[in-house]
């Protein structure tokens, strides 16, 4: 990653900010100075993928930034720098702005996201053939699905549509993609197994971890923090209700088929509230501190 302070005329800062969002910059912030080296100028801070910089960096030339009364360029290596804001002060909270940054990437298919889902669903589904935890509790922290979830869920925290629809539209194929994987795993298994899984699954109970897994992780990316342990808990929510749908669709079991599928709906539900929840809370505990 590459840190880059930027100086700049209030009267460029859309563009800038523009340029930055084009490249997926993060931990975007923006302040206002009581003096810069130019008139009216403002500071704003990113950080960047290294193969992103220079470009960014070529990008921003072309406004004039670096020439005489046109504010100035700092890149460095982001591993030495350290994030503070609103007059010098660290907070822990990403602003709506951030969030938006963060949740972007997320919201894409990428080869390590189809990696990771075929990886967690073959496992989680070797874990339901042969009865074992450990196995099952290694497809867990794969956890493939938590980018997925949450960058809905900001989304429609944020009200921004685009976000949202490619939240959902990455989580829906995500899901998709595990079912189809279930259904050829199922094909080493039998009625009887399924029936078991689903027999000792409380809908109530996993209702009520969906939803707790949904504030939890909603909370944690509003604070900036990894939230990848949380990930554990909300694929436990949705891997292997997912799975099991896959396996009953081979069994063409009504009562199997619906029950999984009741079980998946309601935990994709609860996950989204609960997550709106969580970071509706966030967000608005950092506009009172602003306040």
């Amino acid at each position: 990653m590459r840190y880059i302070k930027i100086i700049v005329p209030e009267r460029l800062k859309d563009k800038v900010k523009a340029i930055l969002k084009d490249y997926q910059a993060e931990a975007l912030c923006i302040n206002k100075p009581l003096e810069t080296s130019v008139p009216d100028g403002i500071l704003i801070t990113a950080n960047l993928k290294a193969d992103h910089a220079q470009e960014v960096v070529y990008a921003l030339k072309e406004l004039g930034l670096g020439q005489k009364g046109h504010g100035s360029i700092t890149l460095m290596p982001a591993n030495i720098t350290f994030s503070c804001k609103y007059q010098g002060q660290a907070n822990h909270i990403l602003s709506p702005l951030e969030l938006y940054y963060k949740a972007f990437p997320m919201s894409k298919w990428t080869k390590i996201t189809f990696i990771k889902v075929m990886l967690a669903t073959i496992m989680g589904s070797v874990a339901i053939i042969t009865h074992s935890i450990p196995t099952l509790i290694g497809a867990m922290i794969i956890a493939p699905l938590v980018d997925t979830a949450m960058a809905s869920v900001i989304g429609i925290v944020l009200k921004d549509r685009e976000l949202a629809f490619k939240g959902f539209k990455k989580e829906i194929s995500c899901l998709g993609l595990i079912i189809f994987l279930a259904m050829l795993m199922g094909l080493f298994t039998d009625v009887s197994t399924i029936a078991l899984w689903l027999e000792q699954k409380s809908l109530i109970v996993s209702a009520l971890v969906a939803f707790i897994a949904g504030i939890a992780g909603g909370i944690s990316i509003a604070s900036g923090k990894d939230y990848q342990m949380i990930g554990v808990t909300i694929d436990v929510s949705l891997l292997i209700p997912a799975v099991l749908l896959g396996m009953s669709l081979l069994t063409t079991e009504t009562h199997l088929i619906s029950k999984s599928a009741i079980l998946l709906i309601g935990n994709v539900c609860l996950l989204e509230i609960g997550g709106i929840i969580g970071l509706a809370y966030r967000i608005r505990t950092l506009l009172q501190t602003q306040s």
